[in-house]
């Protein structure tokens, strides 16, 4: 073999290796390129949106119970009851009977006085009237059971003709008190003085 010969195959042989090596390196950086996609490492890194800045929120306001509805006619009653047990307890039950139709002809009498009274416990609270009412006294059964009887009556009364049961003429419209025992009257001073001529549906 020439000199010429061993050089060309020396050549051949390095180009050979340099193939080698570069397919190599070539393979290796495919490989590289595979496991980054595979693993993610290939994405771009996409920034996250920043987040609005907003005010602190809004707190809610607590929501308020709607006020419970109050039954006029339940007033009425409570007013007449704790009026009548402040002004006539130790009384005979007509005599308490008197004292809530009292009441109520001030109520239905058309009297300038009581006109703007719109409900019965506006009369039960008007000021300097009733001195034996206060909203600290108690509703016993016994004395609410006879004011719903005499508004019972009452009713019937506008309703009906006859005799509904009532003790108290229409036009007495004011009592007094010695602790004891109520005087009814047609006026404030003066006037006519009830002589308990109807009779009670009451037993005593």
């Amino acid at each position: 073999m020439t000199r010429t010969e061993r050089r060309e195959r020396q050549r051949r042989r390095k180009l050979q290796i340099a193939r080698r090596v570069a397919s190599a390196l070539l393979a290796l950086v495919l490989i590289l390129v595979c496991i980054l996609l595979l693993t993610g490492g290939g994405k771009a890194d996409t920034p996250e949106p920043e987040a609005a800045v907003t005010g602190p929120a809004a707190t809610p306001e607590p929501q308020r119970p709607e006020p419970e509805a109050v039954d006029p006619l339940e007033a009425d009653k409570i007013a007449l009851a704790k009026m009548v047990w402040g002004e006539a307890r130790g009384c005979s039950t007509t005599e308490q009977a008197a004292v809530v139709w009292c009441v109520l002809n001030r109520f239905d009498s058309g009297d300038p006085y009581y006109a703007g009274c719109e409900t019965i416990r506006e009369v039960v609270t008007q000021e300097s009237q009733f001195s034996g009412y206060d909203p600290a006294h108690p509703v016993t059964a016994d004395i609410l059971a006879l004011v719903e009887d005499v508004l019972t009556r009452w009713m019937a009364e506008k309703v009906c003709v006859g005799d509904v049961g009532r003790v108290l003429p229409a036009e007495y419209l004011f009592f007094t008190g010695d602790g004891r025992e109520n005087t009814f009257t047609t006026e404030w001073r003066g006037g006519q003085t009830w002589d308990w001529s109807l009779e009670s549906p009451y037993e005593e």
